[in-house]
């Protein structure tokens, strides 16, 4: 990508990106536009089959779900919650990420028949993350026939520090699968499964998946299996 130089003045500032030079084969490739040819460029997407994949929906070809470490194994305890009837509590979080993130899981779990309900902390008493005494009371009240007691603990856009969190659900005998983008702790929780993009190499096109990006990965995964051509 070009860098940009960053001029000020009278306490606003601008970017001047620097004169680029276009490759004629990319010019041509998307219709001759050079204002899109130049985008492209100082992006550093010159080569035309990469413009077009950037462009073009049906020339773009996803990364597999499998190359996010972590998943299969997600995958595999989700898909046996959901095939033994066991109630999954998803645990979001309240900004966009987090609100997007459980909408999908939740609604997607419910298509693959699972027994799902989910949580989504308020902001002004609760925060972000996983709060041990709130877990305890959506984990230790009377069932009822909308909310039965959760089996698995599923998480989303949140979890990957929540130690004290994820300790108390593994002694309640829960199963504790989290999905996160954040930066990793220096240790991991003892989760029984870990996705976060942040995990995936340096460069690969999964490592900068927002929340609801990594749980797309996890549900595309699960229609998948099914043979589901969902996703």
């Amino acid at each position: 990508m070009t860098n940009p130089q960053i001029h000020t003045q009278n306490g606003g500032a601008w970017r001047e990106y620097p004169k680029t030079t276009v490759p004629d084969a990319l010019q041509s490739a998307i219709g001759g536009h050079p204002l899109v040819a130049q985008t492209l460029t100082r992006r550093g997407i010159t080569d035309v089959d990469a413009a077009r994949a950037f462009l073009d929906p049906d020339y773009h070809i996803p990364a597999s779900p499998s190359e996010l470490p972590g998943l299969t194994h997600a995958a595999d305890l989700i898909e046996s919650a959901i095939a033994t009837g066991e109630h999954i509590l998803v645990w979001g979080d309240f900004d966009v990420d987090g609100q997007t993130s459980t909408t999908l899981l939740v609604e997607a779990l419910k298509e693959l028949g699972a027994q799902v309900s989910y949580h989504i902390p308020l902001r002004a008493t609760e925060g972000h993350g996983i709060k041990v005494e709130v877990l305890d009371k959506l984990i230790s009240a009377p069932p009822t026939s909308n909310f039965p007691l959760p089996t698995v603990l599923l998480t989303c856009d949140t979890g990957i520090a929540a130690h004290e969190a994820v300790n108390f659900a593994k002694k309640c005998g829960l199963i504790v699968v989290i999905t996160d983008h954040h930066d990793l702790p220096p240790e991991l929780p003892d989760a029984d499964a870990i996705i976060n993009s942040k995990m995936a190499p340096d460069g690969h096109p999964l490592s900068t998946l927002p929340g609801v990006g990594v749980a797309y990965k996890l549900i595309e995964e699960l229609y998948a299996r099914t043979g589901d051509s969902h996703f």
